[in-house]
């Protein structure tokens, strides 16, 4: 459900035509709005009440990367093709599953197959899409895809300890927080904007985030951060799919072969995925 959820993130992105970090700032506002009625219960508020100084600005951290992830990925839209965005923001694995080894303990097992395989996929994809005219659109993804890698990690660590309600209210907020001050200082007009546009802001957060980032944040409670960035890879399959019926992007056969790919790591990683902690979450 978080894949297909995600894969949506580049059509509504694609549609609109506000500025990249105009559009992150009101998607995880909104997002945050979303998740105040059930962060606000008493719960969720001593929770965050009884959060060590050190979690915070762990959390900080957390929600500033995440809004350079969005800024960069929605810059990156706006210079190059569904296919090549999604494909490059969602190379993450290598570095998640290596990272993950060194400083989390969590072996790949043979997920590390299924990484090798769905990156794999990804250079068959990438051959086959990428262009050099729309190299600065390429940059954009992979440095945006370098901070969805720390996201994931940083979210596996702090997820063994917060809810997930109170982890992604509180991110999502500092996002919003950090998007809005960059938009005022670099001029980004805030408002306004018409009603079209305020749509497609709340279905980024209702649907590619909501069901998206914060279904993936449930996830690394239960599962290593290397098997929930190698099921990101499906990402760039579903989001190629969308853009064929609602943008006229045809992918091309090596997309194609590069897609099943994909997914056969995919499967092949969920397979084998040790998970974690079963308790219940709040």
């Amino acid at each position: 459900m978080a894949i297909v959820s995600i894969s949506f993130a580049s059509i509504f992105i694609k549609w609109s035509e506000a500025p990249a970090v105009v559009i992150a700032a009101y998607r995880m506002l909104f997002a945050a709005l979303i998740l105040m009625p059930f962060a606000l219960r008493k719960t969720y508020r001593e929770e965050m009440r009884w959060l060590e100084r050190r979690q915070w600005w762990v959390v900080g951290l957390i929600g500033i990367i995440l809004a350079f992830h969005f800024v960069a990925f929605n810059a990156a839209l706006k210079e190059t093709s569904v296919a090549s965005a999604t494909i490059l923001i969602t190379c993450h694995p290598i570095v998640v599953g290596v990272l993950g080894y060194i400083y989390l303990k969590e072996r790949p097992r043979r997920s590390g197959a299924g990484i090798v395989l769905g990156l794999a996929g990804v250079v068959v994809i990438s051959s086959a899409d990428l262009s050099g005219g729309a190299i600065y659109g390429d940059l954009l993804a992979l440095a945006g895809m370098l901070a969805a890698a720390l996201y994931l990690l940083g979210g596996r660590v702090l997820r063994q300890r917060i809810s997930v309600i109170t982890y992604a209210f509180l991110i999502y907020l500092i996002a919003a927080g950090v998007l809005f001050l960059a938009a005022v200082a670099t001029g980004a007009p805030l408002w306004p904007y018409p009603a079209d546009e305020l749509v497609l802001f709340l279905a980024l957060a209702a649907v590619s985030t909501i069901f998206g980032h914060t279904l993936l944040n449930w996830s690394l409670r239960y599962l290593p951060a290397a098997f929930v960035s190698l099921s990101m890879l499906g990402e760039p399959v579903g989001a190629s799919i969308l853009a064929f019926f609602l943008l006229s992007e045809a992918p091309s056969p090596g997309m194609l072969a590069g897609g099943a790919r994909v997914m056969a790591g995919i499967l092949l990683a969920a397979g084998s995925a040790p998970t974690g902690d079963r308790t219940p979450d709040r």
